[in-house]
């Protein structure tokens, strides 16, 4: 009889380290789209689907094409429901969040805020935080209750090694510039960053010679499509700029 469940185990393990497991994670960033567009913009984004592979939407940046007041930002995703959002052109005010709101160095009383998430599949856990320039308070008169900390660099180490310990990829969202990102990666577990600066950047492997990053612009035509790809105990990954001219602007 134990023979038998060793031999099941064994085998269930096996089974386990060929099996194949895909996540994509799809990116918009700065698309900038148009408030009156809100339900045809729904209709495309609830329509990426594929049967077999899970998909994760998270938008981040500026969301709509205009300075707008936050009610209309929150109202836009609360329609669309992404994921996870990381919106720069929303000031806390208006408290109607039914989104999840990822900032890891913004804090609120009165706004529900995540400092990072867990997404999980069946073979693999990816760990994601969202990092914001200290440009964005000096440029912007954000609400009263929320405090931002702009020890970015502690900041970003205390989230990427938490995420490191319970997860097997970490992703650092940040609209930092490619420059102080590959400064604040440089000595800390993150395998990729993903910005929302306002500017496109070209895609590279940064300084440490491990953590890949992505730039991509939304409000051009084009979400970024990161596609991690578990096999034989390991994850694989694939960048893609996928078309998504939605006819929004």
């Amino acid at each position: 009889m134990k023979k038998l469940i060793v031999i099941v185990f064994i085998i269930g393990f096996a089974a386990g380290s060929f099996a194949e497991d895909y996540l994509d994670m799809n990116f918009f960033i700065e698309p900038k789209y148009n408030f009156d567009k809100t339900n045809l913009i729904n209709f495309h984004v609830k329509n990426i689907r594929n049967d077999s592979i899970r998909q994760v939407n998270i938008f981040a940046g500026r969301i709509l094409e205009k300075p707008r007041s936050d009610s209309m930002t929150v109202s836009f995703l609360n329609a669309i429901q992404p994921h996870l959002s990381s919106p720069v052109d929303y000031l806390y005010y208006e408290k109607d969040v039914e989104f999840k709101l990822l900032i890891s160095n913004i804090e609120s009383d009165s706004i529900p805020i995540i400092k990072n998430e867990i997404i999980k599949t069946d073979s693999m856990k990816i760990g994601i935080f969202s990092i914001y320039t200290p440009d964005f308070v000096v440029k912007n008169n954000i609400a009263a209750h929320s405090e931002f900390d702009f020890n970015v660099f502690e900041i970003a180490k205390e989230q990427a090694e938490y995420l490191a310990k319970r997860t097997d990829y970490v992703i650092m969202l940040s609209s930092l510039s490619k420059y102080i990102d590959n400064d604040v990666v440089k000595n800390i577990p993150v395998d990729a960053v993903i910005s929302f600066d306002y500017q496109k950047k070209t895609n590279s492997v940064l300084s440490n010679h491990l953590t890949k990053f992505y730039s991509i612009l939304t409000n051009q035509g084009r979400y970024g499509k990161l596609r991690l790809i578990y096999k034989n105990g390991k994850i694989k990954k694939k960048w893609q700029e996928i078309e998504f001219d939605v006819g929004s602007h």
